[in-house]
């Protein structure tokens, strides 16, 4: 498997927006989208997401990131902690110019630490046929990138899928928090974490939303039309990247330690 290989393709835009704003939006999708199924069996339609991060101890891809170099990815493992027991995910999140494309293959939680750590030999005969290719590459970009795990980044997620299109989304994330993670764990501490939409980080009045539009290689008209009524304008807003400025800086004791374990 390749870094070529891809299992979802799409573009996705973001927006920084306050409360009034996702209530525009909100009434304004009805006719085209409904709550995502997973979401619409939780509290408020929505559902938490919490990932974990890896860099190498240069942070490249935080630096790719920030440079908004033309081909960058993200390496992290995801789980939803409201189904503790639940499996995990892991991503290869890959941006060439506005173009994404994501692998996802799903690992059981029972010695996940181990799988990723130290791969036997027959992983993927332990795996269901649909994931191994996914979770394959994880490894081998892990491997070959010297990537290890520095930051967990939490939020709450509220989706919506459209039921007049092949592929078109809403999220709107809120709640977004981090905390340093060294350790291949989801072990965090609980008063650790630091918000990041908050009025400061965001450098505004309130804590906004991050909105994010996700459709395949055509804009649906009813997205293009949200944009231009709530004078929408897209911005560049990075959970991981702003979670690396939260918690470390290039002369940060924290990273020179990191480096120097």
């Amino acid at each position: 498997m390749g870094i070529d290989d891809i299992k979802i393709e799409r573009r996705e835009y973001k927006y920084l927006i306050d409360q009034n704003t996702v209530r525009n939006i909100r009434e304004s999708i009805r006719p085209f989208c409904v709550v995502d199924p997973f979401a619409a069996t939780h509290p408020n339609q929505r559902y938490t997401i919490e990932s974990l991060y890896f860099d190498n101890p240069g942070m490249q891809l935080f630096w790719n990131n920030e440079i908004e170099a033309v081909d960058r990815f993200k390496l992290r493992i995801r789980h939803y902690p409201q189904t503790p027991d639940g499996p995990l995910f892991l991503e290869v999140k890959r941006r060439f110019n506005d173009v994404i494309s994501k692998t996802r293959g799903c690992i059981p939680r029972e010695g996940w630490q181990e799988l990723v750590q130290h791969p036997p030999a027959d992983f993927r005969e332990r795996l269901k046929a649909k994931d191994r290719n996914a979770v394959e590459r994880f490894l081998a970009v892990r491997g070959l990138g010297d990537y290890q795990p520095l930051t967990v980044v939490r939020y709450e997620r509220e989706p919506y899928v459209s039921v007049i299109d092949d592929y078109a989304r809403i999220t709107f994330d809120t709640c977004i928090r981090s905390q340093p993670m060294r350790d291949l764990s989801f072990e965090v501490q609980p008063n650790a974490w630091r918000n990041m939409d908050d009025s400061e980080t965001m450098k505004h009045r309130e804590s906004l939303t991050v909105l994010e539009l996700k459709f395949t290689s055509a804009v649906p008209s009813w997205m293009v039309n949200i944009v231009r009524t709530q004078e929408l304008h897209r911005l560049s807003f990075s959970k991981y990247g702003t979670s690396v400025k939260a918690w470390y800086s290039a002369r940060s004791p924290r990273i020179a330690a990191w480096k120097n374990s």
